[in-house]
């Protein structure tokens, strides 16, 4: 069975902390890397262990994720690993779909932007967005950075992202580069899609303009 979720901007923003409404017919507001960063507790680059599902008290499934983490570009890492919730997936024959959902997959090296709930979860912020996979150019041999969305329906696989034209390609030094740049300078006071004002002036460094 198949539970499509059409998710109002009250709910998403709750679940996630950034997310715009996703409906089917729908796309979530872009985010520059600059306001993801902003918006995360933690940015961490690492490796996915283990990918499992589980039903919530609501009968919700949520898939989850455990990242080994190697590098931790914004904020404090209190273990080596840590776990990534993403609401929707598979579930024994039961799949939940939510629109614009991060995919994981074992083995997957990648660079998380992730946001911590008042509920104890973890999740990436503006949901797919909030995770680059890491893969290397066969061009040029350096490390490029993707971002790839399937539907939760769908087997997901990260050895299998294609790679993007040349002309589109993004490279993991820039991707670091941007994000210890914007730690380092803090947040310019400007709104972000779903955030709260309040938290992105707790963990965050403010502009000197910021009032």
């Amino acid at each position: 069975m198949i539970r499509k979720l059409l998710c109002s901007a009250a709910l998403l923003a709750c679940l996630s902390g950034l997310a715009s409404a996703p409906a089917l017919a729908t796309t979530l507001t872009p985010l520059s890397i600059e306001q993801m960063t902003d918006a995360s507790d933690l940015v961490v680059r690492g490796v996915v262990t283990e990918v499992w599902t589980e039903e919530d008290a609501k009968g919700r499934i949520w898939t989850r994720a455990q990242v080994e983490v190697h590098d931790v570009l914004k904020g404090a890492a209190e273990t080596r690993a840590v776990i990534i919730d993403q609401l929707g997936g598979t579930l024994n024959d039961d799949t939940m779909y939510v629109a614009e959902a991060t995919r994981f997959s074992v083995g997957e090296e990648a660079y998380f932007f992730l946001e911590h709930l008042g509920s104890g979860r973890t999740v990436t912020a503006g949901m797919f967005q909030g995770k680059f996979t890491v893969r290397v150019d066969p061009d040029n041999g350096d490390e490029m950075v993707v971002r790839y969305r399937l539907p939760q329906d769908r087997p997901y696989d990260h050895r299998f992202i294609p790679h993007p034209d040349p002309a589109e390609r993004a490279y993991a030094a820039d991707l670091e580069r941007r994000v210890t740049e914007r730690v380092d300078l803090g947040w310019d006071g400007q709104p972000i899609p779903g955030a709260d004002t309040d938290k992105l002036r707790r963990i965050n460094k403010l502009q000197p303009e910021v009032r």
